[in-house]
């Protein structure tokens, strides 16, 4: 469970399992929500009431976002990495050849995401000191700024004064996964690598938000682990860092694992239905932090969530290192996109469903 958390897991198992309809009834009703409020509706209890779930997030999603979607595009710079994440297709044990764009190919890539006419930017790299140095990345930052209007990053953990460096170079949002809050589990599933220490990894907002980060991304890997128990942790850290970094906007994934190479199987699968009321519990709890929809899902799930719940996706993306201009589709990514379509296709069905299309996460000049 998240550290800071006061109660024991039972103890949130309990509150969760013990949930009544009429408290989920009760949670929906209120005008302002708190942390037992986000118990009640990721219960059992509460699937019964999808429906009305819907209709709540839809018009928290509307109060804060109006009908807007912002588009962004991953840029994955290097596979390499030194972990052994089990689940993970970067495990260092995986036997491939692997890929660090240089400032140039970094570059090539860039330009193709921009002809795609996205001007906001996800860099993502494997875990690798070496290639993927806070210089080296302050470098790539330094270059994009001049491109994009909005860089943000999904790297290894860092202390606080090498995101502050990230954040000065041109970086203003991180994006990282906790995996899991379960801590035992977590050794588990990290056997290997810089990874495998927990605290490190679980503060890393933290430090991003007290070094400028003005976004702080965050999430726990679906499948790993029971989700209702990972969801009361991640709710829990996003309420300890809108304490903490009140100058930084939270925003929420919530990434299925997808068929690896490595071939493994999650312990506790989450269902269409399971992953929907999730989504929709947080955007209902937390109506101003902004939510991620990731090209993990397919496109029909992905186009009602928007709509529902989620301001933020990804258009064709690639996740492998030269996969835009290099063309390096033969390459092993990360995971298994499950939404290939082009931009002008995701573009076309949000404009379908009534919404705007979004590029330009923000301007700097203003």
């Amino acid at each position: 469970m998240f550290p800071e958390l006061r109660f024991t897991e039972a103890e949130i198992r309990k509150m969760i399992d013990s949930a009544t309809p009429e408290a989920v009834v009760n949670s929906l009703a209120k005008e302002k929500r708190n942390y037992f409020d986000l118990l009640n509706l990721i219960s059992p209890a509460a699937m019964r009431f999808l429906p009305q779930m819907r209709e709540a997030s839809q018009k928290c999603r509307r109060r804060y976002y109006g009908k807007t979607v912002t588009i962004y595009a991953p840029l994955y710079i290097s596979n390499s990495c030194v972990n052994g994440c089990k689940y993970c297709d970067f495990n260092i044990r995986h036997k491939y050849e692997r890929k660090s764009l240089t400032l140039d190919e970094i570059r090539q890539e860039a330009d193709a995401i921009l002809a795609m006419g996205i001007d906001s930017l996800l860099i993502v790299a494997g875990e690798d000191p070496v290639r993927m140095s806070v210089d080296f990345l302050c470098e790539v930052g330094r270059m994009l700024k001049e491109k994009f209007s909005y860089l943000s990053l999904e790297i290894a953990p860092q202390e606080e004064e090498g995101y502050r460096r990230l954040f000065e170079a041109g970086y203003e949002g991180l994006t990282l996964f906790q995996e899991t809050y379960n801590q035992e589990l977590y050794r588990e599933l990290h056997p290997v690598g810089p990874k495998r220490v927990y605290d490190f990894r679980v503060w890393s907002q933290l430090r991003a938000g007290r070094a400028g980060m003005r976004n702080l991304g965050m999430a726990f890997l679906l499948g790993l682990d029971e989700w209702r128990l990972e969801a009361a942790s991640l709710g829990a850290h996003a309420i300890y860092l809108q304490k903490h970094c009140f100058e930084s906007k939270v925003q929420f994934a919530f990434p299925r694992i997808t068929a690896t190479e490595g071939g493994f199987q999650p312990a506790h699968p989450v269902s269409d239905e399971d992953l929907e009321l999730m989504m929709l519990a947080f955007r209902i709890v937390f109506p101003e932090c902004g939510m991620t929809i990731s090209t993990r899902e397919c496109p029909d799930f992905r186009d009602r969530m928007v709509q529902l719940c989620a301001d933020n996706m990804s258009a064709a993306s690639r996740v492998t290192p030269g996969g835009y201009a290099l063309l390096a589709d033969e390459d092993v990514g990360q995971f298994t996109l499950n939404d290939s379509r082009s931009v002008a296709e995701v573009e076309s069905a949000i404009r379908r469903n009534g919404q705007e299309v979004v590029r330009k996460y923000w301007d700097r000049a203003l």
